[in-house]
C-alpha cells in the first residue's frame, strides 16, 4: 500500500423490485425511436444508473404503502426515466451522425 493512501467506504445499495419491471417498458420505448443510433442494452444501463443514483428516493417511491399512491409514483418514475433516455439517445445520436458535443 503506498504511503498516505486511504480506504474508499463504498456502500452498496439495493433498488426496489419494481424499478426491473420499469426499466425495460422504458428502454424499449425510447429504442424504438432511435433504434438507429442506440443500444436497448446501453438505455436500459442508463436507466439503472439514474436510478442507482437516487436510490434512497426511488425506494421510498416504490415502498409507498397507498396503492393508488404507489401506480403514481410508478408513473412517475417511469416519466423521469423516459426523459433521461431520450436524453442519452439523443446524445448518442448527435454523436453519431457527426455532431460536436460540448
Amino acid at each position: 500500500m503506498a504511503y498516505g493512501q486511504k480506504f474508499q467506504v463504498l456502500t452498496v445499495t439495493e433498488l426496489h423490485a419494481s424499478i426491473y419491471d420499469i426499466v425495460p417498458s422504458v428502454a424499449s420505448a425510447v429504442h424504438k425511436r432511435f433504434e438507429k443510433w442506440t443500444e436497448r442494452a446501453d438505455i436500459k444501463q442508463e436507466c439503472l444508473l439514474w436510478a442507482m443514483t437516487r436510490s434512497e428516493w426511488v425506494n421510498a417511491q416504490l415502498s409507498e404503502e397507498n396503492t393508488e399512491q404507489r401506480r403514481h409514483n410508478e408513473q412517475r418514475l417511469a416519466w423521469q426515466m423516459m426523459r433521461v433516455a431520450e436524453r442519452y439517445a439523443r446524445k448518442e445520436k448527435a454523436t453519431k451522425s457527426g455532431y460536436q458535443l460540448t
